[in-house]
């Protein structure tokens, strides 16, 4: 009952985003599970890895706002929400409005000499030169561009 009360109180721009977050979550972590990933990968880069973005119109704060909504639908959702998924459906939602993206994945050693994958997305040159949080990842692949 907390949920629904949380979601009606969100703005009518808030819940479009959630719901379509919801969807893109659903279906990325479908593909994820069923698609190999050089098919993914080859249908995010041929469908949105070389837009040219001629006039950055939007502010930052769409950007946050996708952020936040990919971050509330994949705690809320039933299951459990990997950050290939996430970073998947931030990027569309990203670059279906304009918003120049790039999506990233990246390993990174550990101690008892595994390997540690991560995916994420930037939204523009600076976050991906002073990234802090995943600065330790070695970046193994790059779909999209940032202005």
């Amino acid at each position: 009952m907390d949920r629904v009360l949380r979601f009606w109180a969100l703005t009518r721009r808030e819940k479009l985003l959630l719901c379509e977050a919801v969807i893109l979550l659903l279906l990325s972590g479908l593909c994820v599970k069923i698609i190999p990933f050089k098919g993914i990968y080859s249908f995010l880069q041929r469908r949105y890895g070389d837009v040219k973005i001629d006039h950055y119109k939007v502010s930052n704060c769409a950007g946050d706002a996708i952020e936040r909504a990919v971050s509330r639908a994949a705690k809320g959702l039933p299951w459990k929400n990997l950050c290939l998924t996430q970073a998947i459906a931030a990027f569309i939602m990203l670059r279906r409005r304009g918003i120049p993206a790039v999506m990233l994945t990246g390993v990174k050693v550990l101690k008892n000499s595994s390997l540690s994958a991560h995916a994420w997305v930037n939204t523009n040159e600076e976050a991906s030169k002073k990234n802090s949080t995943n600065s330790d990842f070695t970046v193994v692949l790059k779909i999209g561009q940032a202005v």
